[in-house]
């Protein structure tokens, strides 16, 4: 009897054991089918992306040939317009032939033709420099050969306030100058304004040095727009 259960617990012991291996035989294909198919599926996402980056790439590189294209066009335009703008003109040549003779290029039409040459010379624009005229001073026309009038202004009194003396002319100033027209010539007038001192108050430090000068004779307003008018502009 206790040989039976002996023998019984350890069937069931290989049994159960077999069984146990089975179960992690089946597991470990279930974890590898599944981990196939997890593998599978990023591969083909993979694939997909690769694809799709393919495809941008050749999208690109049509756009890319486009815009070499458009380039170059436009390069070969700007070669063109530069051509006409500075290039060169057509010549035609002339032959003068003596009196009474033909010229032997007459009866040849090739001759005829504007030449075209192969090296372009350079085009001679011209600038149009516009000065800005000076306009004219009112004493530009009193130039030295014309003749000179001078009008001296002097002091009504030359007497001194201080020691009433009689004061000496120390120099003068011309003050203003004007044109003065007449029929058929011009002169230059010239105002001189003279200027006196009282030669004893002019050593004595205690009296006020005290100069006597003309009061400034000023171009009356309407005297100055008829001279001006004259005026050669």
């Amino acid at each position: 009897m206790t040989d039976f259960y002996l023998f019984s617990t350890i069937r069931n012991g290989i049994i159960g054991k077999n069984l146990y291996e089975r179960k992690v035989v089946n597991d470990l294909g279930n974890v590898s089918s599944n981990n196939e198919n997890q593998y599978g599926k990023l591969i083909r996402l993979l694939e997909e992306q690769l694809a799709q980056t393919n495809q941008q790439n050749k999208e690109l590189s049509k756009k890319l040939d486009q815009s070499l294209k458009q380039n170059e066009a436009l390069t070969e335009q700007l070669r063109h317009l530069t051509k006409l703008l500075y290039g060169s003109k057509t010549e035609k040549t002339k032959y003068n032939a003596p009196d009474g003779q033909g010229s032997l290029f007459d009866d040849d039409p090739s001759f005829s033709e504007s030449e075209h040459t192969e090296e372009q010379s350079q085009q001679t624009i011209s600038y149009t420099v516009v000065r800005k005229v000076q306009k004219k001073k009112r004493n530009d026309s009193l130039h030295d050969g014309i003749e000179v009038e001078a009008v001296h202004h002097h002091p009504k009194n030359t007497m001194c306030d201080c020691c009433q003396g009689q004061m000496i002319e120390i120099g003068s100033t011309i003050v203003r100058e004007e044109a003065e027209f007449i029929p058929a010539r011009m002169k230059k007038v010239q105002h001189i304004e003279h200027a006196y001192e009282c030669k004893n108050c002019k050593g004595d430090h205690f009296k006020k040095r005290k100069l006597n000068v003309v009061k400034r004779h000023k171009l009356p307003f309407n005297e100055a727009s008829q001279v001006l008018a004259y005026l050669p502009k």
